[in-house]
This record gives C-alpha cells, sequence and structure tokens, in this order.
C-alpha cells in the first residue's frame, strides 16, 4: 500500500497481499512478513528489483561511489578477470545498496527503495535482512564441509556457525574473510552473502592494526555505533584484497652486507682467454666451480667469509653475477685488476628481485582468477620422486624451524615460544598458517607437507587418543539414504539363511549384487536430490554391497592404535599369498592417526575426480572382504575417506588376487611402482603407504600373540532400532569394536617420528632401525600363525642423536 507521501505503508489484515496474489494479507504473506523469513526466489527477485532501481534513479551517485570504493587502484579494475571482477562487483553493489549513505540521498539507496518499491513480504524481509548486516573480519574457526564454517570474528569476539556448501569445499582453516553474515538466511539460519573476501596471511597483523585504529577512531566521534563504523569498511576490505595481488607486499631483500638485493651481472669481453684462464686459477680469492666457472668468496661487513658471487667464461665474455650493485663493483673492480689486456667492459644490468617477484605474484594470481586453462609444468623427474624430494626436504627444514629464532617471535624458537605465556598465541598462529598452507598445497596438488604433529611436539595441546571412533561410513550412508540400513540388515539375514550358506567364506559376489530383486528394486527406487538434502536410492548404489557383505558377517570392525600404525608402516610385507590370512571374511578397519589420514588425503589430492581434493579427512575406514575365484582368493579392499561432512565418504577399491607362493608386497610394486632414479628417494607414494598399513593391519590381527581389546558403544552411540530411521548423523561409532593397541609405547614412536624430522635423520632411520617384518613358525609349532618382529633400533643412542642436531646450524 503506497500513502500520500510515496511512502510504503503496512497492508491490512484484510487487504490485498501485497506480493499480487488474489489472497487477502493475512492468508498470504503475513506470516512470513512477521518473522523475517524468505526463500532463495526472494532474495534473486528482491536483488533484479534493487538493481533496476539503483540503474534509473541513482546512477550518478553509482559512479561517485565506484571511484571511491576502487581508490587508488582505479586504473587497474580493468586487469581483473571475470570471477575476480564480479567477486569485486558484488561487495561494491552491496556496500553502495546497503551501507553507502554520501551523496544527495543522505542514506543507504535501499532504504529509498523499500519506501517507494511493491515488494512481496519474502523480498521485504531479504531486503531488510541485509540492510541491518554489516562486513566483519572473520576467521575460520572450523569447516564441516559441504555444511557449515563457524566464523570467529576476530576483532568484537563471538563466533557464529553459518550453513554454507560451496565455501565449505574450499575454504581454509584459520583463514581471515571479510564477509557479510545475515542471521537468517533462505536455509533459515546464519549464511554469508555475496562477496567473500579472503585476506591473506602476509597481510593479517596489519590489517588487524589498522582495522583497531579505525574502529576507535570513528567510536571516540560516534560513541556505542559499532555497526554503523562496519558500513564503512567494506571499500578498506576490497582495498586489501585486491591491493594483495594488483599491488603485493613484497618484504625488502637485503643480503648480509645490508645491501639491497639486485641481480647484477657484469658482462666482460675477453682478449686474451688463455692468459685469462691461468690469473683466475692462480686468484687467492676464486675457487674453480667446473669448467669455465668460478665461485667468488671473501669477508661481508660481519667479517664473515661467504661466497659473494659466480664467475662464468662464455665462448666470448665473462661474466659475473652477484646479488646486488654493491658487490658487482667489488667484483669488477677485482677481475679488471687482473689486466687491462685480459679483458674490456662491455655491459652491466641489473633485475631488482623485489619488483620481479611482485610482478609474478600479481601475473600468477590474475591468471589463476580468470578461466584460461593453466598449462602444467613438466620436467625430467617423475611426479612420484619431485614429490618425495620436496616432502623430504620439507621434514629436514621444519625439523630445523622448530628450533630456530623466528622474527615473528621476537627472536626466540617456536620451542621456546610455545612455553611462553605471551608467545605461545604467536606460535599458534604460525602453525594454523602452515597448516593452511598443507590444505592449499592439496588443492593445488602441490608437494603437501603436513605439520600437525608440530601440536603434540610442543606440548600445544593433549594428544590423548579418542576413548571411541566416530561415525563410520556404513552409518553415515544410512543417515544419508533412508531405507539403506535396513535393507542391508534383511538382505544380510536372508543369504545367511539360504542353502550353502558358509560363515567363514560365504560373501555377496559383484554379479549377485547385480541380480538381488530387493537391492536393485531400492536403488531404482529414488533418484539423489536435487538439493543433496537426503538423497535416496542410487545415493547408495556404491556402498550398499560392501554395506550388506559387513552385516552378513555381524559387522566386525578393528580399531588401529596411532602407535601401531606408524610402526605397522615401518614393517615390510614379507609374505606370502597363501599367509595372508584374514581374521572374518568380511570386516571393517579403521584409522583416526594423522599418519594414515594425511597419506589418504595426498592420495585424494591426486585424483583429478575427487570430491574430497583438499579437505582434511577424520577418519579411514577401510572395508575388506575376502572373495574365493575360481582357484584364487582375492581381497576386494575398499578404502572409505570421510572428512564428516555433508558429502559421504569418497571409495578407493584395490583387489589384491592371493596366489600361493606369490609376494603379497608385488601387488604394491605394480600398482604404485617406485620410481627408477639413483640414489632412490623415499618412499613417500600415499598409495603404497596404505596398502602398507592395511596389509599389516590385517596380519597383525591374524597373528599369534595379539589379543584385542573389545570395546562396546558408547551410549550415545548405541545402535538404533531396527527399521529406525536416524534423523541425524550419530557422535561416535554405534558397534562394537576390537581395538588393536599393539605393546608399543606412545614415547618410543614420538622419538622415532622425531628423528626423521631432524637433519639427516632419515638416513640415520635407514642405516640403524631394523624394519619390522614377519616371522614364520618353525615346522614342528602346533600353531601356524605369523609372529611380528617390532621395528626396533639397533645403533647409537637416538636421544643423543637428536640433541646434537638442535645444535647444528644448517
Amino acid at each position: 500500500m503506497v500513502e500520500g507521501d510515496g511512502r510504503m505503508s503496512k497492508p491490512g489484515v484484510n487487504d490485498p497481499c501485497p506480493c499480487g496474489s488474489v489472497k487477502k494479507f493475512k492468508k498470504c504473506c503475513k506470516g512470513r512478513l512477521a518473522s523475517g523469513t524468505y526463500a532463495r526466489e526472494d532474495r534473486a527477485s528482491a536483488f533484479e528489483k534493487l538493481d533496476f532501481f539503483v540503474d534509473e534513479l541513482c546512477e550518478e551517485e553509482e559512479e561517485i561511489a565506484h571511484d571511491e570504493f576502487w581508490g587508488r587502484f582505479l586504473d587497474d579494475a580493468s586487469e581483473l578477470p571475470p570471477q575476480l571482477l564480479q567477486l569485486s562487483n558484488d561487495v561494491l553493489d552491496l556496500w553502495f545498496a546497503f551501507d553507502h549513505c554520501d551523496g544527495d540521498m543522505g542514506a543507504p539507496a535501499v532504504d529509498l527503495f523499500l519506501e517507494q518499491a511493491d515488494l512481496t513480504a519474502g523480498e521485504r524481509a531479504f531486503l531488510t535482512s541485509l540492510r541491518r548486516s554489516t562486513m566483519r573480519l572473520y576467521e575460520v574457526a572450523d569447516i564441516v564441509p559441504g555444511s557449515s564454517v563457524t566464523l570467529r570474528d576476530v576483532v568484537e569476539g563471538g563466533a557464529v556457525t553459518v550453513n554454507e556448501r560451496s565455501a565449505s569445499r574450499s575454504v581454509d582453516r584459520h583463514a581471515w574473510l571479510a564477509a557479510r553474515v545475515v542471521p537468517h538466511g533462505p536455509s533459515g539460519g546464519p549464511e554469508m552473502e555475496a562477496g567473500v573476501l579472503h585476506i591473506p596471511d602476509l597481510y593479517k597483523d596489519r590489517v588487524l592494526a589498522q582495522l583497531k585504529d579505525e574502529r576507535s577512531a570513528f567510536l571516540r566521534t560516534h560513541p556505542g555505533q559499532i555497526d554503523a563504523f562496519y558500513k564503512t569498511m567494506p571499500p578498506f576490505f576490497h582495498e586489501v584484497w585486491v591491493g594483495s595481488f594488483l599491488d603485493p607486499s613484497v618484504p625488502e631483500l637485503r643480503n648480509s652486507d645490508g645491501d639491497e638485493t639486485v641481480v647484477t651481472r657484469v658482462h666482460l669481453d675477453v682478449v686474451d682467454d688463455a692468459a685469462l684462464s691461468r690469473a683466475l686459477d692462480r686468484h687467492a680469492d676464486l675457487e674453480p666451480a667446473g669448467t669455465g666457472a668460478w665461485r667468488w668468496s671473501g669477508m661481508n661487513n660481519e667479517g664473515k667469509s661467504i661466497i659473494l658471487g659466480r664467475i662464468e667464461r662464455t665462448r666470448e665474455e665473462l661474466i659475473l653475477e652477484t646479488d646486488s650493485v654493491e658487490r658487482a663493483a667489488r667484483g669488477r673492480a677485482l677481475l679488471e685488476a687482473l689486466g687491462e689486456s685480459l679483458l674490456s667492459h662491455r655491459v652491466t644490468t641489473h633485475e631488482n628481485v623485489r619488483l620481479a617477484v611482485k610482478e609474478r605474484v600479481r601475473a600468477r594470481y590474475l591468471a589463476a582468477g580468470s578461466d584460461a586453462p593453466q598449462a602444467e609444468t613438466t620436467g625430467a623427474i617423475p611426479r612420484t620422486a619431485a614429490d618425495a624430494l620436496v616432502l623430504a626436504y620439507y621434514a629436514k627444514h621444519y625439523r630445523a624451524w622448530v628450533e630456530e629464532p623466528v622474527p615473528a617471535l621476537d627472536g626466540r624458537t617456536p620451542r621456546e615460544g610455545a612455553r611462553d605465556r605471551k608467545l605461545r598465541p604467536r606460535v599458534v598462529e604460525l602453525i594454523q598458517g602452515l597448516e593452511s598452507m598443507y590444505q592449499r598445497a592439496l588443492r593445488s596438488r602441490e608437494p603437501a607437507y603436513d605439520p600437525s604433529w608440530m601440536w603434540s611436539e610442543l606440548g600445544l595441546f593433549d594428544r590423548e587418543a579418542a576413548r571411541d571412533p566416530p561415525p563410520l561410513t556404513h552409518e553415515r550412508v544410512a543417515t544419508k539414504v533412508p531405507g539403506s540400513d535396513a535393507l542391508s540388515r534383511e538382505v544380510a539375514e536372508r543369504l545367511r539363511r539360504e542353502p550353502g550358506f558358509r560363515d567363514a567364506t560365504s560373501s555377496l559376489s559383484q554379479a549377485d549384487f547385480d541380480r538381488d530383486l530387493d537391492v536393485q528394486r531400492f536403488l531404482r527406487a529414488g533418484r539423489p536430490s536435487a538439493n543433496d538434502s537426503g538423497g535416496e536410492g542410487a545415493l547408495a548404489t556404491p556402498y550398499l554391497r560392501l554395506m550388506i557383505n559387513f552385516d552378513l558377517h555381524r559387522r566386525k570392525t578393528f580399531w588401529v592404535d596411532e602407535a601401531l600404525t606408524y610402526m605397522l608402516g615401518q614393517t615390510d610385507i614379507d609374505v606370502l599369498g597363501r599367509e595372508l590370512r584374514v581374521p572374518f571374511a568380511s570386516f571393517a578397519l579403521v584409522f583416526t592417526d594423522r599418519h594414515v589420514l594425511s597419506l589418504a588425503e595426498r592420495m585424494l589430492a591426486a585424483r583429478r575426480d575427487s570430491s574430497l581434493a583438499g579437505q582434511i579427512l577424520k577418519v579411514a575406514t577401510v572395508y575388506v572382504t575376502e572373495e574365493h575365484r575360481e582357484d584364487a582368493r582375492v581381497l576386494d579392499v575398499v578404502f572409505a575417506l570421510d572428512a564428516l561432512g555433508a558429502d559421504l565418504p569418497e571409495l578407493v577399491r584395490h583387489e589384491i588376487t592371493l596366489a600361493e607362493e606369490t609376494r603379497v608386497g608385488s601387488y604394491l610394486d605394480a600398482v604404485a611402482p617406485l620410481p627408477e632414479i639413483e640414489p632412490p628417494p623415499p618412499d613417500m607414494n600415499p598409495v603404497r603407504g596404505l596398502l602398507r598399513a592395511t596389509v599389516n593391519a590385517i596380519l597383525y590381527a591374524t597373528s599369534a600373540g595379539v589379543e584385542p581389546e573389545l570395546r562396546a558403544p558408547p551410549k550415545h552411540g548405541t545402535r538404533l532400532p531396527r527399521g529406525h530411521r536416524p534423523t541425524s548423523p550419530p557422535a561416535f561409532a554405534s558397534d562394537e569394536v576390537y581395538f588393536l593397541p599393539g605393546a608399543i609405547d606412545i614415547t618410543r614412536v614420538r622419538r622415532l617420528q622425531e628423528l626423521e624430522r631432524v637433519p639427516d635423520g632419515a638416513v640415520m632411520l635407514r642405516r640403524f632401525m631394523v624394519r619390522g617384518h614377519w616371522r614364520r613358525p618353525p615346522e614342528n609349532w602346533t600353531d601356524r600363525r605369523l609372529r611380528w618382529i617390532e621395528p626396533y633400533w639397533k645403533g647409537p643412542e637416538m636421544a643423543t642423536i637428536i640433541e646434537r642436531a638442535y645444535r647444528l646450524k644448517e
């Protein structure tokens, strides 16, 4: 309803509904307007109407606001690729329409729009909610992939969990975001509006300090008006974001003499080749570095002997390369002192490293934000070998980093900082930054180094193992696909009653699964829902056969202890097919330790079709079923890898044929061969690591002298009555499990892991640690089970090696 002054009046309960329907207001949109709720269709139509209003009536004000918004980067706006430009425009449009108060209007454009426009209750509810929102600085505190993101307000404190499907799969933990959160979105809960800006780690401290200063200054003149302050902040957040790649911040680089780092090359023409070579070889400060090359050494300003530059002889000239203009001048003087008859100066060139890095960062970011396909780099070294070498380097680097002074910690080491109450939060931030780097490397399919070991290494939290495992794949599917759990149990019970069923060997083959009418009827009964909110039928297709076989043999589960997992990873699979026996025809192994989970994360990152690539996994469940095919046994090994988010676990299947006299380890060589280069790189192939841990866990569970600990399910995870439909995912596994604790002290495992990370520690491990292996019993023993000979140390005292490594300087 429109009053005489043009403002919208509230309709009466018996008036026609302003949405345009033929119903009265009380029977149409009154409830929605009162509750403040709206649907996605309301949001889309409200934006469409608002955009038209702004374009028609606020064109001049919008152009002025556009220039103010872009500020010093106004002339660079056209360089942004489409994806980044759209993100920038989203922030600009929301700021102008809902926050910007300058100009003749004296209020945001949405206020005038709400007074004049003919809107439905849902559209009005959406615009009113967004009008109250502000863009603030948040840290990503937690993620449930495909479901939600928990945000912590960096300045004001407090946290909010927003419903978010797409960003929760791509954002990193501990990342800082400038975002606008509405308390009640179309989902019914808090949501982030369009235009979320990532604040790079390098800018965090600067942004926080400036934001606090601006806040204090604003509140001195506008006491208590917190929301009004944040209404002014979108241009600031945008300038930080766009400046991070249009004008990236690169620290000033200086060498040990304090000179600015500028790669300088002095080119000199050679007059007398033979005499020059003799003079260079005789010079006390020059050392031959291969054919036609010399290293130039000398003292820096601190009196330390260092390499100052490199000299290389080409066919027609001599080139001196240094890292500063000043050192180049010293080097040129040295060479010219050899004699004018030997050399003559041609030209000196300079390359400012800082500017070159800025340009490369800018070009790379703009290219990454475009739709153009990116070329993949290739090299002579195989990808698996390159990954192994890079990860080995990272392991050595970060082991040393823990013990070295860090400027961000006021010159203290991370270990020292972790013990200092004031410095501890900074150490936490540094490790969180490393974890974010790890996740970004996974997403970009680069060598990814998992730094999670630092938490317990530095004593920053208690890593006591959980008493109960998280929900497993069959339980997650039961929650997601109603009826799948009941069907699995019913089919399993029917198969057990059939003639010829043998508890020790029978299983449901793929062919029988495809022919089972109950199963196929269920799979055809529904299709995945469009909104992925509890899809039916076909969603269970990849999981249902392993669920039935698991139920067929009464859900036998082995949960492998963290320390045992690591030691099994140091054990060779030196067994034959006839010696690998399963405890049950179908069972599950559960791994929750970071050793296995990081292997799985790296494996998924290499799979281009993986829906969980780049996600941090919470549990790896391995479903193992023994099948008898013709004259051979076959282990169907299915890795079910789960981030416990909205997405169901990803399955990776391997079939291991167990011929009687064939080495089981040969399967690893077939599916994930080691690169044939010399010297051989460390074996860091994630597929090999996962299969080794799985096969050795099976061997351990069936070996002599092992007594698994049977653990009952927790009360809050008790199995639901048959036929009962779960309404939410369980917090813990709801079945009893056999816990495999092993007999290894976790402290001993920590020392071995610590040794791996010290300089040359991997070499020491290969030299002095005897790998685990499986011992066959003598012929006259009744118990024919294998015996596990666990890995053991046979060399110098580990503590002495580690202590000495701490004192080494790189």
